[in-house]
């Protein structure tokens, strides 16, 4: 029985398929993620979250997934993660936590939340640089979700307050909103009232210049009026502070 030569084409070609598949599984099999950055997760744990089935387990079907098609599913504490592709069994994952711009007192706890008021971690204590948010008018606080609250405004503008203060390396303990939304920020024993402003990175940068000046006395600031070109800061000194 004579076969086609259209056949005998298609089988070879269908056997080089075959063959170029299983040489590519054999070879490009993912061996390796190098995690880097980020300070909540394990490599391991990171690891464990990206690869979810055999066919991760490909270095270019496992970068084509998360690099091209899709995104991976949130992860609490991180803001996004990168991928390189360093040889054919290794990839690189950088990691990038999410800035925390503030918590809130609740129940006992202080509940962390990100910039975009998501709260990511509830604690005993304040994280390190993280300031007290009071005056906040929240309604309810669950662990992965959204702070309720009536204004997204205030995330707003305790993003623009955190990076501002981080910006001049001053370590704020707490900022606290009034009912007509002013802002007063604790720094070690001394207040600074800022008003109800939207931005204040001229503010916190004259306080930052009066906050070196005052060799370590405590004083209450007052820059509402503060302008560059008025450089008005009046300053009042608080008594009975050890």
């Amino acid at each position: 029985m004579r076969i086609k030569r259209s056949t005998v084409i298609k089988l070879v070609i269908l056997c080089l398929l075959i063959g170029g598949v299983i040489w590519y599984f054999e070879n490009f099999r993912l061996t390796s993620l190098v995690v880097e950055g980020g300070t909540h997760y394990t490599p391991e744990e990171i690891e464990e979250m990206l690869i979810k089935s055999d066919v991760d387990r490909f270095t270019h079907v496992f970068y084509l997934k998360y690099n091209v098609f899709s995104s991976p599913d949130p992860i609490p504490f991180v803001e996004k993660l990168d991928f390189e592709i360093l040889d054919k069994n290794t990839i690189h994952v950088q990691v990038y936590d999410k800035i925390i711009t503030g918590c809130v007192e609740h129940m006992g706890r202080y509940m962390h939340f990100d910039r975009e008021g998501i709260v990511v971690e509830s604690a005993m204590e304040p994280d390190k640089g993280v300031p007290v948010i009071t005056g906040l008018p929240f309604t309810k606080v669950v662990l992965g979700q959204k702070l309720e609250i009536e204004d997204d405004v205030y995330f707003e503008r305790i993003q623009e307050l955190t990076l501002q203060l981080n910006k001049n390396g001053i370590d704020c303990k707490r900022i606290d909103f009034d009912i007509r939304r002013n802002v007063k920020l604790y720094i070690g024993n001394s207040e600074a009232l800022l008003g109800g402003e939207k931005v204040h990175d001229y503010q916190i940068s004259a306080l930052k210049k009066v906050l070196d000046a005052s060799g370590g006395v405590a004083y209450t600031y007052d820059l509402r009026n503060y302008t560059p070109e008025s450089g008005e800061i009046t300053g009042k000194k608080i008594n009975n502070v050890e």
